[in-house]
C-alpha cells in the first residue's frame, strides 16, 4: 500500500498545528497505512505520526510516492528509547495535548506502539508484554491458558533443532523468525536436510532495536484451513468484527503464498469456535485496548494459533468489503474503542453477522518471472477490470523499468484484486479467471 503527497503531508501537518477543543489525537506509530489516516480525517481525529526506531528508515510500502512525500515522511520524528516516552512528549507534542491511545501501522512498531501506550495514555494501558510479538512466549501464554497450540521449540543450535524434529515422529515441521514477518523467512521442511538448511538460513544476529530474540522457531505443521479473526477492544471487552479464510499455496518455491482472502459469515459451529478461541487467545496474552488481527488455523483438534498480531488492524485493503458486506470496518471498531464517547462503541456487535450482504475476497497478486517490467499488458488489465464483481484493480508495478520481483510472502505481493458481488458463485468464478490471465499481467524482461 503506498502513500499519496496528500496523505503523507495531512499526517505531517499534524504536529504543527493546535489540538481542536474537545478532541483527543492518537500517536500513530509507523504511518504506513494510507486507509487508516483517511478514516481518521473522516472522523476528524487528528493523528500524531512517529517512527518505531525499526522503521525510522522509510519502509518499502512508502516509497513508492512523490519525491516531496518522501522529503516530508523524513521529518516525521522517531519515537524516544524506552523510559524517555514522557520527556520526549513533553518536549515534541503540541502543547496542551491529550493522547486517546496509540495505533499502529506496522509489525515492527508494535513494541513501540504498546510501551508509548503504557507511558502515555496509563488509563488505557495494556501493559508491556513481549508474549504478543514473540511467537514462543505467545504460544506458551495461549498453552497456560488451556489453548490448544502447536508443539513449539526454539532451539538455539542444530542438534537440539534435530532433536525437536525428530519428536514429532515424522510430522512436518515449520521453520519461521519469531516475530511476525508477514511470511518472510517461513519455510515448511520435507526432510531433515531441508530443516537444516531453513534453520542455518534464519540464524540472525540480534538486533537492539527489536525485543524479540532472533533464533529460529519450529513448530509442528498443523493441517487446515487457514482463518483470521479481526478484533477491537475496549477496557478489556472484546468485539469480534471480521471473519477471513484464507487461501494459500505453494509457489516460486515458497509453500505457503497468499492466493486470497476470503470474507466468511459467522454462520456456524466452526466460526464460533474459531471467534471464541480467537478471544481467549485477547485474555491469554492480556490485550485490553485496541485492534488484533488473530490468524488461526481449523485443525481436526479444533482451532489452534498461528499468530496474535495484537495491535493493528489487518493489513490489506480490507475496508472497502468489510464495509458493505457487514456495515462497518475494524477501523469503526478501532476508532470507537479509543474514543472517550463510548456511544459507538455500544452500537457495534459483539459478532460478526450470521450473513452477509455481499460476497467478497481479495486476490493477492502473483508474480512467477522477476525482471524488469515493460508495461502492463491493457488488454489483462482490461479483461480483469471488467469482470462482474471486480471492484478494484491495484497492481504493484506499473512503472517502465521497475524492478518485479517473485512473489514468496505478503510483503512481495504483486498486487491486490478486489472483488464483491451478490452471488457468491460470481465471485468464485473471477477469482479462477483472474488467477488464469494474471501471468500474463505483468511484462518483464
Amino acid at each position: 500500500m503506498s502513500l499519496s503527497c496528500s496523505t503523507v503531508l495531512t499526517l505531517v501537518a499534524g504536529f504543527a498545528r493546535p489540538t481542536a477543543p474537545g478532541t483527543r489525537p492518537l500517536l500513530y506509530v509507523d504511518p504506513v497505512d494510507e486507509d487508516l489516516t483517511r478514516e481518521a480525517i473522516s472522523r476528524g481525529v487528528p493523528l500524531l505520526p512517529v517512527w518505531s526506531a525499526p522503521s525510522r528508515r522509510v519502509p518499502r510500502s512508502a516509497q513508492r510516492v512523490p519525491d516531496k512525500a518522501l522529503q516530508q515522511l523524513g521529518s516525521i520524528p522517531v519515537a524516544p528509547k524506552n523510559g524517555e516516552e514522557v520527556a520526549w512528549a513533553s518536549s515534541r507534542l503540541p502543547a496542551g495535548t491529550c493522547l486517546g491511545g496509540v495505533l499502529c501501522g506496522s509489525e515492527a512498531g508494535l513494541s513501540t506502539a504498546e510501551r508509548m501506550q503504557a507511558a502515555l495514555v496509563p488509563e488505557r494501558s495494556n501493559g508491556v508484554c513481549p508474549a504478543r510479538r514473540d511467537k514462543l512466549l505467545m504460544n506458551r501464554a495461549l498453552a497456560g491458558h488451556g489453548l490448544l497450540t502447536a508443539a513449539t521449540a526454539s532451539p538455539s543450535d542444530w542438534p537440539a533443532a534435530e532433536a525437536f524434529i525428530r519428536s514429532l515422529r515424522g510430522n512436518r515441521v515449520v521453520l519461521k523468525p519469531r516475530r511476525g514477518t508477514g511470511g518472510c523467512g517461513v519455510a515448511l521442511a520435507c526432510d531433515e536436510a531441508h530443516a537444516r538448511r531453513a534453520f542455518e538460513a534464519l540464524q540472525a544476529p540480534f538486533s537492539p532495536d527489536d525485543e524479540v530474540a532472533a533464533a529460529p522457531l519450529l513448530q509442528e505443521y498443523l493441517a487446515g484451513e487457514e482463518w483470521v479473526v479481526d478484533t477491537a477492544s475496549r477496557d478489556g471487552e472484546h468485539k469480534a468484527v471480521a471473519l477471513w479464510r484464507y487461501s494459500k499455496g505453494p509457489a516460486n518455491g515458497a509453500p505457503f503464498v497468499y492466493r486470497y482472502d476470503e470474507l466468511m459469515p459467522a454462520a456456524g459451529e466452526t466460526e464460533a469456535r474459531l471467534v471464541e478461541y480467537a478471544l481467549g487467545a485477547l485474555e491469554a496474552v492480556g490485550w485490553r485496548w485496541g485492534p488484533c488481527h488473530i490468524e488461526l488455523k481449523q485443525t481436526s483438534r479444533g482451532p489452534a494459533l498461528v499468530e496474535v498480531n495484537a495491535g493493528r488492524c489487518n493489513g490489506v485493503s480490507f475496508a472497502s468489503l468489510t464495509g458493505p458486506c457487514i456495515g462497518y470496518t475494524q477501523y469503526d471498531a478501532a476508532f470507537a474503542s479509543l474514543a472517550d464517547d463510548d456511544t459507538a462503541w455500544r452500537a457495534l456487535p459483539p459478532l460478526p453477522p450470521p450473513s452477509l450482504r455481499s460476497s467478497a475476497r481479495l486476490v493477492k497478486l502473483v508474480a512467477t518471472r522477476a525482471g524488469r517490467l515493460r508495461r502492463l499488458d491493457p488488454e489483462v488489465a482490461a479483461a480483469m477490470r471488467a469482470l462482474p464483481s471486480v471492484r478494484q484493480l491495484e497492481p504493484r508495478y506499473t512503472a517502465s523499468g521497475e524492478q518485479v520481483c517473485l512473489t514468496t510472502d505478503l510483503p512481495s505481493a504483486a498486487g491486490y484484486v478486489l472483488l464483491r458481488h451478490a452471488n457468491h458463485s460470481q465471485v468464485e468464478e473471477d477469482c479462477r479467471t483472474i488467477e488464469e490471465l494474471q501471468p500474463g499481467l505483468m511484462l518483464v524482461e
